[in-house]
């Protein structure tokens, strides 16, 4: 089962996603931090000038204001002020001399105020709240201090609401990264490997005449020319196998036809030996059992009986005879007699020979011969003998009728001569076999197994070949081919 894995675009988007995500947070702490700080740090200094305000506008020397002063007036203003809380005055002696809304005691930073002389703001813990003090000067001296209580509640909530608008600008760049960067990366990357992808899976499937050509970056730009170059690469080297196996298989079919006809031609010779050595032991003693034949069937003529048995003696006798006359035949052949031959001229002869003698009845014969057919230079009487053959067994092939068709064609410089029918054909296995001496497919004493071994023989001795080609149940078709004679060559 194929693992599952995440896409590129994916494996990118999540790092720049992780890579946005670290920044922002990076940047938002700094500037939430910074922000913060600044505001801070403003309310700190605002709360000084304030606090210095009012210390400036209480009475001298240091007493409670008048109810009606406009400093009273004043802080009554300013305690409807959001971030207002509460005021305290002391003494020198730290004694609580005026406040307003602040009902908390003197703490240390005013007694430290008191002895210092200095002004300093303090930042609750939560933050929520700050306090500034000031001391109260007169000529000099230090006669008081004063304690300006602030809320920083304001300066809060407009922190959160930077920060909520910094987390919506985030998820929106953050959305905005993901459409336009998947869109981008589709276009320039993830879209060019897809194609160089199916590219190579055409490639896998045997299609060389692919070729990519793709826009985007450098890289992929370049990639795709490398595999543009690979694939022309690739088609020249499969044009080279292609050829290299080409030539090989034809070197092994020369090879093969080699050796088999090296074998054949030993096996012919062999074969030719011992049938030689046979007819001329077989022959003596049979020409004697032939000769006595005769003599008893004159003299037992009467006999009906035993003038049946010697009928068949006589018969055997002769079909032996036959045997080895062909053995002869294909022992010995008959010395060449050369001849410029023409083609159309030796099929009808041979048809007509054939038909006079009934060995084509019930048979649809057809002669087809290319116009202006060259010559061959062999022996007309032993081509005769070899197409004789060649249709005889053409004809024991189709008992019940059928149709033979004798052709003569020109195939570069040699001519071509085809015996096909549409009989019972043979089995592959047997196709190696059919020039063999005294192999037959037909029913025994039907057939001697010499015809096609000598038409074979006729056909090497005549410079030539016999091919066959043959299909159980659709018929055999016999190929004869002789060197052609060019026309400048004939007498």
């Amino acid at each position: 089962m194929k693992p599952f894995r995440f896409s590129l675009s994916f494996y990118i988007l999540s790092a720049l996603s992780m890579l946005l995500v670290l920044t922002w947070a990076l940047l938002s702490l700094i500037s939430f931090k910074t922000s913060e700080n600044d505001l801070l740090a403003q309310k700190g200094e605002d709360a000084k000038v304030l606090l210095a305000t009012i210390v400036s506008a209480l009475p001298r020397p240091l007493a409670p204001p008048d109810p009606e002063s406009q400093i009273v007036q004043y802080l009554e203003q300013l305690r409807r002020d959001r971030g207002f809380t509460g005021l305290v005055v002391v003494d020198q002696e730290g004694r609580r001399l005026y406040a307003v809304a602040d009902g908390s005691e003197t703490d240390s930073s005013l007694s430290s105020v008191l002895t210092s002389g200095r002004s300093l703001f303090q930042l609750a813990p939560d933050k929520r709240s700050g306090r500034c003090y000031a001391p109260i000067v007169q000529q000099g001296k230090v006669v008081g201090a004063a304690r300006l209580t602030l809320s920083l509640q304001p300066v809060q909530d407009r922190l959160s609401m930077s920060r909520h608008l910094f987390l919506a600008y985030f998820a929106l760049d953050f959305l905005l990264l993901l459409v336009f960067g998947s869109y981008l990366l589709s276009r320039t990357v993830v879209s060019p490997i897809k194609r160089l992808l199916s590219a190579t899976r055409r490639i896998t499937a045997g299609d060389l005449g692919v070729s990519v050509n793709v826009a985007g970056s450098t890289e992929v730009a370049e990639l795709s020319e490398g595999f543009n170059s690979m694939m022309v690469a690739l088609r020249e080297k499969r044009v080279e196998v292609e050829e290299k196996v080409a030539s090989l298989k034809w070197a092994n079919k020369e090879l093969v036809e080699a050796r088999n006809e090296t074998v054949r031609s030993e096996k012919m010779a062999s074969v030719g030996l011992l049938a030689a050595g046979m007819a001329h032991e077989i022959g003596t003693p049979l020409a004697a059992i032939m000769g006595y034949s005769a003599i008893l069937g004159e003299e037992l003529a009467a006999d009906t009986e035993k003038a049946d048995y010697l009928r068949r003696i006589e018969e055997e006798s002769r079909r032996i005879d036959r045997i080895v006359r062909g053995l002869l035949d294909y022992a010995r052949p008959k010395r060449v007699q050369w001849e410029e031959v023409e083609i159309r001229p030796l099929l009808e002869k041979v048809v007509k020979l054939l038909a006079d003698q009934g060995v084509l009845k019930h048979l649809d014969v057809s002669v087809e011969v290319e116009a202006g057919l060259a010559t061959v230079h062999a022996d007309p009487h032993q081509l005769e003998q070899l197409l004789i053959n060649l249709i005889v067994n053409a004809r024991d092939a189709m008992p019940r009728g059928g149709e033979l068709w004798l052709k003569g064609r020109r195939s570069g410089a040699e001519v071509v001569i085809e015996v096909a029918d549409n009989g019972e054909g043979m089995p592959p296995e047997l196709l190696n076999k059919v020039f063999d001496p005294f192999f037959t497919t037909k029913e025994p004493g039907k057939g001697t197994g010499l015809g096609l071994a000598i038409a074979a023989r006729i056909a090497e001795s005549c410079g030539g070949r016999l091919g066959v080609q043959s299909e159980l149940g659709k018929g055999s078709r016999f190929t004869l081919t002789l060197p052609a004679t060019e026309p400048g060559a004939r007498g």
